[in-house]
């Protein structure tokens, strides 16, 4: 990262009296900026702000590839800690009659719904004191330690915790049966077992493309409604995600040709990760809409304790972590149990 940009765009940001005040940044004053950010509280409370409410949320939380799974999230949730996933199946067809003896009779449809609430309300601490910021200001590199001491601690933090609360949630749709479970030849054992597992996925991705009610987990999932859903998933609306020794062992090229898809078309639609947390998903291919994840709240707040002189900066992580028996979803399993 440029400090020196960062600094810059700090500046280009801020008041008119931070202007007036901090000359922009060059390679040989950062020591200058510390001198007066450092005499003036007000100054230095208007740099530490910017650079934890503002930079830190477009150059931060803007890359959080460290969590694979995040290209799935649905963004912010509407108001409110509840939402409500509504799938209506399709109108049966029904005989013909002259007589017209049905025109008045009712016909509800078939709606199902399914609620997804907020079960994440997790919060990240990290102190920035006066003699950090004194440190700080040295040398471009102690301000390079600082930055990302201080906000590797909050956005790290946050993003590895969002990525394991992620998996769990596709181990629990698993368990709940809210996806429907293929078992598989470990593909990573041997090539024909490899070549069969690109078969698998190939069938299922190319099923789902027409009406079925064999790829989502709704009936299994509940046992009050015995009608099942009858829907589909169009290619360019499905995601492979796969677990790393898989997909090392699957040619990148066969695979996207399994898919009838670009190499690099193949790639935005994979995503790849560590492992699965049951030991025994290889992979899972499903709809966009299966997971059902939203941030309730992301924010950032402060206290400035002015005895000690430190500021505290709080980060606030609110979000609703689901997954819906609605739309297909298929996990291919391998019979060994090697986690959890």
């Amino acid at each position: 990262m440029n400090y020196q940009e960062l600094l810059n765009t700090i500046r280009d940001n801020a008041s008119q009296a931070y202007q007036d005040a901090i000359p922009e940044a060059t390679q040989e004053n950062l020591s200058e900026i510390g001198g007066v950010l450092l005499s003036d509280v007000e100054l230095a409370n208007e740099f530490t702000n910017a650079l934890m409410n503002q930079v830190a949320f477009r150059k931060v939380h803007n890359k959080i590839f460290k969590n694979p799974l995040s290209i799935l999230k649905k963004g912010q949730k509407p108001f409110g800690d509840t939402i409500e996933e509504v799938f209506v199946n399709y109108a049966k067809a029904e005989s013909f009659d002259a007589t017209g003896a049905d025109l008045l009779a009712r016909k509800l449809p078939d709606v199902k719904s399914i609620y997804h609430q907020m079960n994440r309300q997790d919060k990240y601490k990290v102190t920035i004191s006066m003699e950090m910021l004194q440190k700080a200001f040295r040398g471009y590199g102690d301000f390079a330690n600082f930055y990302n001491v201080v906000l590797n601690s909050l956005y790290n933090g946050d993003a590895a915790d969002e990525f394991v609360l992620f998996k769990e949630a596709l181990k629990k749709a698993i368990t709940k049966n809210f996806v429907k479970v293929i078992n598989v030849a470990d593909p990573c054992t041997s090539k024909e077992n490899a070549i069969d597992f690109i078969k698998a996925v190939k069938t299922v991705s190319s099923l789902m493309k027409y009406n079925s009610t064999e790829y989502n987990g709704y009936l299994n999932a509940q046992t009050k409604d015995k009608t099942p859903v009858k829907t589909f998933t169009e290619v360019k609306d499905q995601f492979i995600i796969i677990d790393v020794a898989t997909s090392i062992a699957i040619d990148v090229d066969v695979l996207a040709n399994a898919f009838n898809m670009s190499k690099q078309e193949f790639l935005a639609r994979r995503i790849e990760i560590d492992a699965f947390p049951d030991g025994k998903t290889r992979a899972m291919v499903i709809d966009k809409d299966f997971p059902q994840i939203y941030d309730d709240l992301y924010q950032m707040r402060r206290f400035e304790n002015g005895e000690g002189l430190y500021t505290n900066y709080i980060l606030h992580h609110w979000q609703t972590i689901s997954t819906s028996c609605l739309v297909n979803a298929v996990a291919f399993q391998v019979e060994e149990t090697t986690g959890e």
